[in-house]
């Protein structure tokens, strides 16, 4: 086993990333710690939440700003009372400053999506907050290649910036052992957070035309979010309440078997980095339908390993999911390769041990190896 690290996260302890990042370092041996104002509890973490500390904002400029600054405080004197090896921000634009306001060093970074592909590109705060998140670090992690060069862009050294992918645990997301039961034989699925970026609403506005063409079709919806209600009212509008049903967010142990009752998964994203929910469903033997945007570029070839459509191309997503379904060999094709793609490039425990080095190297507690 490798020298024992403390690691320190910045970032919500509540996001699942981050939780698989630490629960992985914890059973490595390691301590990790979790600075967050999130709170959740994680086995074996050691979670300080700021968040039990602050007053509530009233006056949205001046006391947002005052919350930022306390915040930069708190954490400053948390990781000086903690004394890690390594700090690791998660999420540039707001966790990730709060990181780099620490002044720790070495000091990670690694982007998400939204943080570097659409607050980066944003109003002039929010490119100021992640070029000084992105500056501190002496490394910083992105998904995507168009993720890695827009950091790049921002004046980063290109020698700072790698590729890492948090990858899926390959032993649990697998291909069924048998087709789903006839009743779920032409289930289609989301397991998207149901918010503006994911843009679930584009599956929905499909489902009549899916409904004509394949009618024993039945899509499922497993996500939650601040689109609920707007999509509820969707599906009553376009009188697709037969076809279409919201189930909430699906407890990640149970989404294995989720993923392996379904033929079809479906992403309308219209941003995205590399999407763990992808690579589960690739994973697990479903066939993937996703929108045409560089993070889906990098993991599926249109026609070979699944479909990419245009955002927001109803026809085209209705065409194609048709298509799954009325050509039943498609699907067989492609279940072994996304399997095979995921193990080479997307593996969990392959990646975090690739990333369990590098803080080791970073930390110079690599001398032992």
């Amino acid at each position: 086993m490798p020298p024992a690290l403390h690691i320190c996260y910045i970032g919500d302890a509540r996001s699942i990333h981050v939780q698989r990042w630490a629960l992985f370092f914890v059973k490595r041996g390691h301590r990790v710690s979790i600075l967050t104002d999130e709170g959740a509890e994680i086995p074996g973490v050691d979670v300080y939440n700021i968040g039990d500390c602050m007053a509530p904002v009233h006056v949205p400029v001046l006391s947002a700003l005052s919350q930022i600054i306390k915040k930069s405080l708190m954490m400053k004197k948390l990781v000086r009372h903690i004394q890690p090896d390594i700090v690791h921000g998660h999420y540039a634009t707001n966790y990730g400053f709060l990181a780099a306001s620490t002044g720790f060093q070495p000091l990670i970074q690694t982007v998400h999506g939204s943080d570097i592909l659409v607050d980066a590109a944003g109003s002039r705060e929010q490119r100021w907050f992640v070029r000084r998140a992105l500056k501190k670090a002496v490394l910083i992690t992105a998904v995507t290649e168009q993720m890695k060069k827009r950091v790049i862009d921002m004046g980063i050294p290109s020698d700072r910036v790698i590729m890492h992918q948090y990858g899926v645990d390959t032993t649990v997301f697998t291909p069924a052992a048998e087709e789903p039961a006839v009743k779920r034989r032409y289930r289609i699925v989301s397991t998207r957070v149901l918010e503006w970026k994911y843009n679930v609403q584009h599956l929905v506005r499909a489902a009549p035309g899916i409904r004509d063409r394949v009618p024993e079709a039945e899509i499922v919806l497993a996500g939650d979010g601040p689109d609920r209600d707007e999509l509820a009212t969707m599906i009553d509008d376009l009188h697709v309440g037969d076809t279409v049903s919201m189930v909430g967010r699906v407890q990640h142990d149970a989404v294995p078997a989720f993923l392996q009752s379904a033929t079809v998964y479906v992403s309308t994203s219209i941003t995205d980095g590399t999407s763990l929910s992808l690579l589960e469903a690739m994973a697990s033997g479903v066939f993937p339908i996703v929108t045409d945007i560089p993070g889906n570029r990098e993991w599926i070839t249109d026609g070979e390993n699944g479909f990419l459509v245009a955002v927001d191309d109803v026809d085209a997503l209705v065409d194609r999911i048709a298509r799954v379904f009325e050509q039943p060999d498609l699907r067989g094709r492609v279940i072994a390769n996304n399997l095979e793609l995921v193990r080479q490039h997307g593996d969990y425990t392959t990646n975090m041990t690739l990333m369990e080095r590098t803080y080791l190297r970073i930390s110079h507690r690599d001398s032992a190896h």
